[in-house]
């Protein structure tokens, strides 16, 4: 494979499972927004109403029901992830590999903190070919984003500078799919679910697995691999995958993503795809200093 090509391949994965229809034909061909998604199309039909469904779980919190019971799986996720957003303090560590048809391996290193209305992420790819390093910083809600780039030179070991791009709250969300108080980036609804699977372990722990549709699901992710990479076009996504595990009263606290996706440039596809393999740990109602711009983040934190 051309080496410039395979490049624009392994940028995009820097970010940051019985069928039940969606509705909307897309096409898996690699082509312009309108071949991928209907014209008209809105991703915010396929979006779970956040806020009602999280009144609806905080009721029967209230009434003393059995939380695991009374929701649909796509609902539990949300209310999960909702229920972490929360959190005055949290953070989260991705520990992960992306690897091409072309034999590369790149490492994928993430983390995400909250303190109050601070908040902060690192995303790191790194490989012998290419490797890209970036510092985001928000301050309150709606607050503008600061995004520093730096240069790498192993998995975890990067250098930035002072420098930084400034961008309004909106201007980056549609830049890069999501802002820091966001969080994550998927759809996740009933109208986005191919199949689900719920298993309690003999600890208490309840495991939810999710099949998405692999194209609606990832809309926005989609511009965040777009604007990264420079891709000609959104990359259409064939699989997507989802593991969860959540404490006895649905605490997050792993995460495990893999998915399938081609992408191209300059109009032309690149026969090559990658399958991303993420292990995503998350600490609720858990402090973690937020980093000074060149001070290194520990990724020994993580605890299986």
């Amino acid at each position: 494979m051309n080496k410039t090509l395979l490049t624009y391949i392994l940028l995009i994965g820097i970010a940051g499972t019985a069928g039940v229809g969606t509705g909307a034909i897309l096409k898996r061909t690699v082509g312009p927004i309108d071949e991928i998604y209907p014209k008209g199309f809105s991703p915010d039909e396929y979006k779970e109403d956040i806020d009602a469904l999280y009144q609806r779980y905080q009721e029967k919190v209230s009434q003393g029901a059995n939380i695991f019971n009374s929701f649909k799986n796509s609902e539990l996720v949300n209310i999960a992830l909702e229920k972490y957003r929360r959190c005055e303090n949290c953070y989260s560590v991705t520990i992960g590999d992306c690897f091409t048809s072309a034999g590369v391996n790149q490492t994928i290193r993430n983390s995400q903190v909250k303190n109050g209305n601070e908040y902060f992420e690192e995303a790191l790819s790194y490989s012998k070919i290419v490797s890209v390093g970036n510092r985001i910083r928000q301050t309150g809600k709606d607050g503008n984003v600061l995004l520093y780039t730096g240069s790498v030179s192993g998995p975890e070991s990067v250098t930035y500078t002072d420098t930084y791009k400034e961008y309004g709250h909106d201007e980056y969300r549609n830049y890069l799919g999501k802002t820091l108080d966001e969080m994550f980036i998927y759809i996740i609804s009933e109208k986005t679910v191919l199949s689900s699977k719920k298993t309690t372990q003999e600890n208490g722990d309840v495991i939810i697995e999710l099949s998405l549709d692999p194209n609606i699901s990832t809309y926005y992710y989609k511009y965040q691999m777009k604007n990264i990479s420079g891709l000609s076009n959104l990359p259409p996504f064939e699989s997507v995958n989802q593991k969860y595990t959540f404490s006895s009263d649905l605490v997050l606290t792993h995460a495990y993503i893999d998915e399938t996706f081609t992408a191209t440039k300059a109009g032309i596809p690149v026969p090559a795809k990658s399958n991303n393999k993420l292990n995503n740990y998350y600490y609720a109602d858990a402090y973690l200093k937020i980093p000074e711009i060149n001070e290194k983040f520990d990724y020994s934190i993580v605890k299986e």
